[in-house]
C-alpha cells in the first residue's frame, strides 16, 4: 500500500500528489469540527517525501503534539491533531514509495513520462527565519508562514504555476507548460510583490527561465526537476541574500520580461558549480 492518512476510525486514505484537509468539501480528506478551517493544511509529496504544511488556520495544525510552524517533513505513524480530529500518517513501504509508480498507462502497461522542455522557476523564501523564528511566539509564527504560503500559493495556481517543493522557509515553483505566457508569470511576480509590500512576513523572490528535465518516474503524483538550470535558481538565490536584493532574475528570465517592465542591472556574479559571470537584475 502507499504513503496513507489513516483516521480515527482506522480508514485509510491514500495519499497521491497534494492531499487536502478541510472544513470544505472539496478536500481530499474533509475534517469536521468549528476550529477547523475550509482550508486548513495539506500534505505534500516531495522527491519521495511527505511533507506537512499548514495553511494559515486560525487554530493551528499540531505535529507529535508541537503546533506546525513551517512546512515539516512527516515519518511512519506521526499523529497530525486538526482540531478534533487525529489523523495518523503511514508511509508505506520504501520499495513501494520509490518505485516507478506513474499515472500514464496504456492496458495496464506503465509509461514513463520524462521531457525536457523550457520552463519557468521560481523561488520564495522568508528572509532572516532563524532570527525571526526565534522572536516571533511560536503561535504567531505559526500563523503567519501559514498564511503566507496560502496567500502566495493562491496567486501561483491562478496563473497556471505549482508548488514544486517546500523548502522548510520556501517553496521551489515551476510553470509546468512550456507554452506558458511570459505575462502569466509577470502577473505572478507582481502580485507576490502586493504581498511583499506589506512587510507582513519579508520573503525574497528569484526567477529563471531555462532547460528543465521533469521526471514523473519517483512517485505517482509528483513531478521530479532535474538538470542545471535548476541549481541554477538555488545559487541565484545565494546571490540575491548577499545583494540584499527582494526580486532578482536571470538574464534569460529578463529577456521574456521586457516586454513588460524593465529589469535594474544588479552586476554579473559568479555562481557556484557554474563557469564564468552571469548577468542578474532586480525587479
Amino acid at each position: 500500500m502507499s504513503a496513507s492518512l489513516e483516521t480515527s476510525t482506522g480508514d485509510r486514505v491514500p495519499i497521491w500528489g497534494n492531499c487536502s484537509l478541510g472544513r470544505d468539501p472539496k478536500n481530499t480528506i474533509v475534517l469536521p469540527g468549528n476550529q477547523v478551517s475550509r482550508r486548513h493544511a495539506l500534505v505534500h509529496m516531495q522527491g519521495g517525501e511527505h511533507w506537512l504544511v499548514d495553511l494559515g488556520s486560525s487554530n493551528g495544525t499540531v505535529l507529535n503534539g508541537r503546533r506546525v510552524k513551517q512546512p515539516m517533513q512527516l515519518k511512519d505513524e506521526d499523529k497530525i491533531e486538526i482540531g478534533p480530529n487525529a489523523l495518523i500518517f503511514r508511509a508505506g513501504p520504501k520499495e513501494e514509495q520509490r518505485g516507478a509508480i506513474l499515472p500514464e498507462t496504456t492496458n495496464y502497461v506503465t509509461i514513463k513520462a520524462v521531457k525536457t522542455e523550457n520552463l519557468w522557476l521560481l523561488i520564495a523564501d522568508i528572509e532572516k527565519f532563524t532570527p525571526l523564528s526565534q522572536k516571533l511566539p511560536g503561535d504567531q509564527l505559526a500563523k503567519l508562514v501559514g498564511k503566507w504560503i496560502a496567500s502566495c500559493k493562491e496567486i501561483i495556481e491562478k496563473y497556471d504555476g505549482t508548488i514544486n517543493k517546500y523548502l522548510g522557509d520556501g517553496f521551489l515553483v515551476y510553470w509546468p507548460s512550456p507554452d506558458t505566457a511570459p505575462e502569466n508569470v509577470f502577473k505572478t511576480i507582481t502580485e507576490l510583490k502586493v504581498i511583499q509590500a506589506a512587510k507582513d512576513l519579508p520573503f525574497r523572490l528569484v526567477i529563471h527561465y531555462g532547460s528543465i528535465t521533469v521526471d514523473n518516474s519517483l512517485s505517482e503524483g509528483e513531478d521530479s526537476l532535474i538538470g542545471p538550470e535548476v541549481n541554477f535558481v538555488f545559487r541565484m538565490e545565494k546571490v540575491a541574500g548577499a545583494l540584499e536584493q527582494h526580486c532578482v532574475i536571470s538574464e534569460a528570465a529578463a529577456q521574456h520580461l521586457k516586454q513588460f517592465s524593465a529589469a535594474t542591472p544588479q552586476g554579473e556574479h559568479t555562481l557556484t558549480g557554474f563557469n564564468g559571470t552571469h548577468k542578474l537584475y532586480s525587479f
